[in-house]
């Protein structure tokens, strides 16, 4: 059987988020977007927090915990830290097959 490996993130706007213009909050998150597809990783849900101010969950998911950790280490790399004070879990759930798997059946 087939696994997805997560990477979920719970996460807060640090100070330095703030300090920056909409143009450039914008640029970084669409960093994060090319950084996380240029390692395969597919973007499943996030939610905002409404209890807490700038705060978020997000999930992605990749083929391997190889994967994640790879992109925990890019998103270190771009600065992520700088601006979300995260949480990095990661964890696993079994793939769904595809209509092509159960054509056999």
């Amino acid at each position: 059987m087939n696994k997805r490996t997560a990477l979920i993130i719970i996460g807060r706007h640090t100070e330095e988020w703030h300090t920056l213009s909409p143009t450039q909050q914008h640029d970084f998150i669409a960093r994060v977007g090319r950084t996380a597809s240029a390692l395969d990783l597919s973007p499943v849900t996030g939610y905002r927090l409404a209890a807490t101010p700038g705060a978020f969950v997000e999930i992605w998911e990749a083929q391997s915990p190889t994967a994640i950790e790879r992109a925990i280490k890019n998103l270190q790399a771009i600065g992520y830290a700088r601006y979300v004070d995260a949480r990095w879990l990661i964890g696993e759930r079994a793939a769904h097959p595809s209509a092509n798997e159960n054509d056999g059946e």
